[in-house]
């Protein structure tokens, strides 16, 4: 159904409201200050790579990028923290200012998503692109179209992690940077193996194709993975807000979204509903998991936990197939017999926000909603109390 989320709508607001160019530098320049994790992983690299090519002998080195490469030897033999090692180690000699391109590309990734998707992008991605070219590496050994010496060969380096970030920023900028990045990052991957592929070029696309797929989840589900919260707060509450029409509920998403992410409502889950003529219910869940979506968090999961019993690819399958399976029946935050009940109670034609949220921000999305043209629907908080009644007269 609707629009999708922009990850970084806080820059993109920031930017919109800065007037003149010494503004919006200004605001570009505050949000850089938040980067941490990007030149603190770059500086770490750097000072691995001045190790390994000044203080140690050449035959020290080679043995240290063997011993760290994601190469079907290793992997065979259950070396499996190769796989988050190979991302610190340099195969080449390396200048620092080869790292600098590194370094932006990153510093852009965290600004627009923060530290933690970098670093699930990244590693999961690297590591996970990894698992398929061993998975390929292995079937093409085994079936004897490839030489043994592959099973050898040096795998390090951050080519996988970084190519599967750009792919994803490609897909999180606006509709007309993607019109131009997303093609130009297939093209970029693509070329090389038109003139004869290595598996190093394969592992590229194949990040590449990750970087598309997490950044169309980042898009379609803003708020998965939002439960998981380390300090405590009060019971959420279900709250819902009617609109005059399905456009008016997905700008709402918006603007909840934006509340969200600038700390000023704290959101489980967010559900953007509407019905048609026909009296079906269409919604927009940026939580709960489709079958699609789950398939593409077990096939991850799945190569990964097959890397430890050396058969990534059948653990691909069956990880995409369970998944798939359980997220098509788990219902996750809002349940679909709330919004269901929710949109009956509103005439045919009308759009719904509803929102699993902490109470301590319910004042805050109800004045920004109201300026959407969104009016509490006073049903959901009824029944939210009756529900409730027989815990309390329990206790």
């Amino acid at each position: 159904m609707p629009a999708s989320y922009l990850p970084g709508g806080d820059l993109a607001d920031a930017l919109g409201a800065a007037a003149g160019w010494t503004a919006k530098t200004k605001a570009c320049l505050l949000f850089l200050a938040r980067v941490r994790v990007a030149p603190l992983y770059v500086l770490t690299l750097i000072v691995i790579n001045v190790v390994l090519n000044h203080a140690v002998s050449a035959e020290t080195r080679s043995q240290i990028v063997l011993a760290n490469s994601t190469n079907v030897d290793n992997l065979q033999h259950h070396r499996i923290w190769t796989l988050v090692t190979s991302a610190f180690v340099l195969d080449e000699r390396v200048g620092v200012g080869a790292m600098i391109p590194l370094l932006l590309l990153l510093s852009v990734a965290e600004v627009l998503w923060g530290w933690r998707r970098l670093l699930v992008v990244f590693f999961l991605s690297n590591a996970v692109a990894s698992c398929l070219v061993y998975g390929l590496l292995l079937v093409g050994v085994q079936g004897n179209w490839l030489g043994g010496a592959v099973t050898m060969a040096s795998d390090v380096g951050t080519s996988y992690g970084s190519h599967a970030v750009g792919g994803a920023l490609a897909l999180t900028l606006p509709v007309r940077a993607r019109r131009l990045l997303v093609p130009l990052a297939v093209v970029v991957v693509v070329v090389p193996l038109l003139n004869g592929a290595s598996f190093t070029d394969i592992g590229h696309l194949l990040a590449v194709l990750l970087g598309f797929v997490a950044g169309w989840q980042m898009r379609r589900r803003p708020l998965a993975g939002s439960g998981l919260r380390l300090t405590p707060r009060r019971p959420d509450r279900t709250v819902a807000y009617s609109f005059g029409d399905v456009t008016q509920a997905r700008a709402a998403l918006l603007t909840a979204l934006r509340l969200h992410e600038h700390g000023q409502a704290h959101l489980d889950d967010a559900v953007a509903a509407c019905s048609d003529r026909a009296d079906r219910i269409h919604m927009r869940d940026t939580r709960d998991m489709s079958a699609i979506d789950g398939a593409v968090a077990g096939g991850a999961w799945g190569v990964l936990l097959g890397t430890v019993v050396s058969i990534p690819l059948s653990g691909l399958v069956v990880g995409a197939v369970g998944c798939a399976m359980v997220a098509r029946w788990h219902d996750a935050g809002l349940s679909d017999t709330t919004v269901e009940r929710t949109m009956r109670t509103l005439p045919t034609g009308r759009g719904a926000l509803l929102l699993l949220a902490d109470p301590a921000g319910e004042p805050a999305l109800t004045s920004a909603l109201a300026r959407t043209g969104g009016t509490p629907v006073p049903e959901v908080a009824r029944e939210q109390a009756a529900a409730a009644q027989p815990d309390r007269e329990g206790t």
